[in-house]
């Protein structure tokens, strides 16, 4: 049985043909005539079998499942590595809803010294749910704590009351399962500064004394 030779070669793909100077486009008067006629011709060299057999081979070679396999991993890699480090600078893409990690803070004025009340209430501009409590109580004995009451829910429960410094920056347990909180709500911190002065500090000094609820929000109201 007859092989294939340059010219049914150069048919299965003619782009293929052209690209490698196998074959001559040289259009003649006509050039409307089909594909196949005089006005087409072929390199001497592409009709010798050795080249025609080296072409054909080449048309119809295909990728080993392997060397598949190993260009889709590398995509999937690269593509899995892109979308980390894209979440980065976008952890919201393609979320309906868009939270960030947002802190909720109040404040109150104290003069060092003299012993008052506390009572701080806010309620926040986006809808939040606190997850940790921190006081910028400096020392042990500064305050005290009676309630932290959070969307009308009381999150201390109990008669007696707790050091504020358990929730200073330093110290463990400050994370509370508190409810979600939203702009139509508030936030209430009540205690008692004792008016006890820390080292370093002097009396009669105006001081804030804060508390931030930090934990999941949305980015818009």
């Amino acid at each position: 049985m007859r092989g294939p030779n340059a010219n049914r070669l150069a048919r299965r793909d003619p782009a293929m043909a052209i690209l490698v100077g196998a074959l001559m486009h040289e259009p003649s008067a006509d050039f409307g005539a089909e594909f196949g006629d005089d006005d087409w011709g072929f390199d001497e060299d592409f009709g010798n079998e050795e080249f025609g057999a080296e072409f054909g081979d080449a048309a119809v070679a295909k990728p080993t499942p392997a060397a598949v396999a190993k260009v889709w991993n590398q995509a999937k890699q690269k593509h899995q590595r892109s979308s980390q480090r894209n979440m980065l600078l976008e952890p919201n893409k393609n979320s309906v809803i868009k939270v960030e990690r947002y802190s909720f803070s109040m404040d109150e004025e104290l003069v060092l010294g003299t012993a008052e009340d506390l009572n701080m209430t806010d309620q926040p501009a986006t809808t939040i749910r606190p997850q940790t409590v921190t006081m910028n109580a400096p020392t042990p004995m500064f305050a005290t704590i009676s309630e932290i009451k959070v969307a009308n829910v009381s999150v201390t429960i109990g008669s007696g009351s707790e050091d504020a410094y358990n929730y200073n920056a330093n110290g463990w347990g400050r994370s509370l399962d508190m409810p979600t909180l939203s702009p139509a709500n508030r936030a209430t911190v009540r205690g008692r500064y004792t008016a006890y002065v820390p080292p370093g500090f002097v009396a009669a000094t105006t001081v804030l004394f804060t508390v931030s609820f930090k934990g999941p929000a949305s980015i818009v109201a």
